[in-house]
C-alpha cells in the first residue's frame, strides 16, 4: 500500500482541476456543449462554427479619449491569410471583414472592398479606430477567399463612445 502526503495529493486534485477548466469539460469527460450538431452519418457531432467579438463586448459604453480596441474570435473554423493564387475557395477556411454602422450581409455575397467595410485578408483579428461620441454598430463577418460570405458567420454588436467616462 502506498501512502501519499495529504496535501501532495490536495494540489494534485487541484491541478487536474485547473487543467480541466482550462481545456474544457470534454477534455476531462464531461459530455458536449450546446451549438453541436449530428454529422451526416448521424453517429459523431460535429461543432457548428461561430465569429463574434472578442472586444468590445455588445453595449459596451467606451471613453472617446481611448481608442476603441476591435478584437475578433472564431470557434470551429479556420482562419487564413488570403492566398495570392487559388483557382478555388478553400473549404472550412476564411478571414475577417469589419463592417462600419453597417448590418451582416446575406450569405453568399461578396463583401465590398470600400466603405463600410474593411477587409483583413493577412489574416488578423483586429485593429484600433478613435471614435467621437456616439452610438456605433460594426458587424464581424467571415469571407472566403473570394470575400464570398458564409452562412451564419456574422455577428453584429452596438458600441456607445462617450465622452469623460
Amino acid at each position: 500500500m502506498v501512502k501519499h502526503n495529504d496535501m501532495s495529493l490536495k494540489r494534485g486534485v487541484w491541478v487536474a482541476l485547473a487543467v480541466c477548466v482550462t481545456a474544457g469539460a470534454v477534455a476531462c469527460g464531461g459530455g458536449a456543449s450546446g451549438g453541436e450538431a449530428e454529422s451526416a452519418a448521424g453517429d459523431a457531432p460535429t461543432a457548428t462554427p461561430r465569429v463574434f467579438f472578442v472586444a468590445p463586448l455588445d453595449e459596451t459604453d467606451h471613453p472617446t479619449e481611448i481608442p476603441l480596441a476591435l478584437t475578433f474570435g472564431i470557434e470551429n473554423f479556420q482562419i487564413g491569410a488570403v492566398p495570392e493564387e487559388a483557382s478555388t475557395p478553400r473549404g472550412g477556411t476564411g478571414h475577417y471583414h469589419l463592417g462600419y454602422n453597417t448590418e451582416c450581409l446575406p450569405a453568399g455575397e461578396i463583401i465590398p472592398a470600400a466603405d463600410p467595410w474593411t477587409h483583413f485578408g493577412d489574416g488578423s483579428d483586429g485593429m484600433e479606430m478613435q471614435l467621437e461620441g456616439g452610438e456605433y454598430r460594426f458587424s464581424v463577418q467571415i469571407g472566403d477567399d473570394e470575400h464570398r460570405t458564409i452562412e451564419g458567420l456574422c455577428e453584429t454588436i452596438t458600441i456607445r463612445m462617450e465622452d469623460g467616462i
